[in-house]
Order: C-alpha cells, then sequence, then structure tokens
C-alpha cells in the first residue's frame, strides 16, 4: 500500500475527527476544537497518512521542554513551546479500514523520523497495557504507570530517545 506523509492541514480537521471518534472511546477521543487547535498551533507535528489522496490516519503530538505525561493541558495545547526539545504523542489512530495493515506502524516510523530531522531529543506518550509492545517496536520504552486518569482507562508512560 503506498503512502504518502505529510503535515496536516486546516482541511483536514473534520476527517481527522471522524477518524479519532470512530476509533477511540467517547471520553478519550479529541474534540473536534482541540484537533483543530492542534493543527493550527503545531501542523509539523500532526503528522497524516494519504492513501490515494484519502486521508487514512495520524499521528500527533505537542512540543515542550517540560514532560508531565499526566497533565491534561497539552491536549489542548496549553505549554505547547514548538521549539520545545521532546514531542509529546496525543494520538495514533487509523481508519478501521486499514486497521491491522501496517499503516499505523507507518506512521510511527515516518513520526520518529521527522522527530529526528527536527533535532527533538525524545518522544514521549501514553498508552494502554495491550499496546506497550507495538510502541517497544519503534524504540520506545516502558517507564511507569501513569497517574493520568483521562477517559478513566489504566495508562502506561513510554518514551523513546531520538536525538543522535
Amino acid at each position: 500500500m503506498s503512502l504518502v506523509f505529510r503535515n496536516a492541514q486546516l482541511s483536514d480537521v473534520d476527517v481527522c475527527h471522524r477518524i479519532e471518534s470512530s476509533r477511540y472511546p467517547e471520553d478519550e477521543a479529541a474534540s473536534r476544537e482541540n484537533i483543530e487547535r492542534r493543527i493550527a498551533a503545531f501542523a509539523e507535528g500532526f503528522l497524516v497518512a494519504e492513501r490515494q489522496g484519502e486521508v487514512i490516519g495520524f499521528v500527533n503530538g505537542g512540543a515542550t521542554s517540560k514532560v508531565d505525561l499526566a497533565d491534561e493541558e497539552i491536549k489542548a495545547m496549553i505549554g505547547h513551546d514548538p521549539k520545545g526539545e521532546n514531542l509529546v504523542i496525543m494520538s495514533v489512530v487509523v481508519d478501521e479500514s486499514v486497521a491491522g495493515t501496517g499503516v499505523a506502524g507507518q506512521l510511527m516510523r515516518a513520526y520518529v523520523a521527522r522527530a529526528w530531522e527536527q533535532g527533538r531529543k525524545s518522544i514521549f506518550l501514553l498508552c494502554k497495557t495491550h499496546l506497550i509492545s507495538f510502541y517497544e517496536k519503534f524504540g520506545f520504552r516502558w517507564i511507569c504507570k501513569s497517574n493520568s486518569t483521562h477517559g478513566g482507562a489504566e495508562w502506561h508512560e513510554m518514551a523513546a530517545e531520538v536525538s543522535a
């Protein structure tokens, strides 16, 4: 499957929100407003995957020099610093039609590569237990069980070093 990776544009808000809200539980999915805010504030941290001109998935995050994964404010880009040495991933999601086909893995590889190209030091994320091994494939290591209560779920903090 030939994919094109590019920075998100404001014209992608609706399709990204549709994908996000169809794949995450309602109390975990980002609102349309937060997706729009993330693209407007930091398009270079919002990577979409396209197949034949159609957005089929994305990874997005914010940049910061101070990492607190339990802090919900970063999801609304509060505390975002475009020059921050670290990225904090907020969503990794693909359309249901391509789930299990490797698109999420290709997105992660592209996101990590771009973080390196941008000179970032590390990438952090929260994930559920069943996804720990997925992120380990891309150089992430488990840090600890998180204090985050996002969506009422149990989360794990993970990090990957990306600087040379």
